[in-house]
């Protein structure tokens, strides 16, 4: 999977290709940074999300509300600590929470 994040006026831009399938768990995985930036200064649940999927590629777009902005590296530092660096869930493994 390839990922690309990038500021493109005061949105932020991730373009995802190689995801096959996986759209879910990347949905799930900015989810999650938006949960955990929540007590951050980027609280990502204060922004307007758009999301367009095909068979193999994303692209979401991030707009804060109310002239609020986000850092681009740290969107891709979260996506990329949950889709890549972390293992995906083995076959079968049952999900704690």
């Amino acid at each position: 999977m390839l990922m690309r994040v990038r500021e493109r006026g005061d949105e932020v831009h991730i373009e995802l290709t190689g995801v096959a399938g996986r759209q879910q768990r990347v949905l799930k995985a900015l989810s999650e940074c938006r949960r955990d930036a929540g007590g951050a200064d980027q609280p990502l649940d204060r922004a307007d999300v758009s999301v367009r999927a095909g068979a193999n590629d994303m692209h979401i777009r991030l707009k804060g509300r109310d002239g609020l902005r986000f850092e681009a590296m740290t969107i891709y530092r979260c996506l990329r600590q949950a889709l890549i660096e972390r293992p995906a869930d083995p076959p079968g493994a049952v999900a704690a929470g």
